[in-house]
């Protein structure tokens, strides 16, 4: 009977403390970026990063003399900003039609992705601007939508400073 009762015991301890062979493994919690962008239909086949830190929308059009002063700055500093997944840029275009959005993305040769400012597309971004004034404009904000910085888009370049208390 002892025998019985020690074989039971050590069954029932294998059995409560032996790792689930089938239980899944937690899912990490998708950023709200990452939820959003698989439901967004972008004007090119780029879509950013769904592990950036941050995400700058940069509103801008061609038909805009100051923007197209700051687009090549933009551009140029493109790769340092998306270094080791800290900052990744969309072009919130205000042009009048998608041909005209896809023009000046080609001329510029924009890497980046892109949605028209006055679409249900850029409505589903976290943290999109909803009223911009005027342009060049950006918002800076954090994977979730939170509002980080917001600026003439000459303050593009002060990027490292806003972004470096969190990241």
């Amino acid at each position: 009977m002892k025998f019985f009762s020690l074989l039971i015991a050590a069954v029932v301890a294998n059995v409560t403390t032996a790792p689930a062979q089938d239980a899944p493994c937690p899912a990490a919690p998708l950023s709200a970026m990452a939820q959003a962008s698989a439901e967004i239909s972008f004007l090119t086949e780029c879509k950013p990063d769904p592990n950036a830190a941050y995400y700058m929308y940069v509103n801008s059009a061609y038909w805009c003399g100051p923007c197209r002063r700051i687009m090549p700055q933009i551009i140029a500093e493109y790769e340092e900003m998306r270094k080791d997944n800290h900052i990744e840029v969309i072009l919130l275009s205000h042009e009048r039609t998608v041909k005209g959005a896809l023009r000046y993305m080609e001329l510029y040769s924009m890497p980046f992705s892109a949605v028209m400012y006055k679409s249900t597309e850029r409505t589903k971004l976290p943290g999109a601007p909803d009223n911009v004034m005027g342009i060049p404009y950006i918002v800076v904000v954090d994977a979730q939508g939170n509002t980080v910085h917001t600026g003439h888009a000459s303050t593009f370049k002060n990027w490292r400073e806003y972004t470096k208390k969190t990241h």
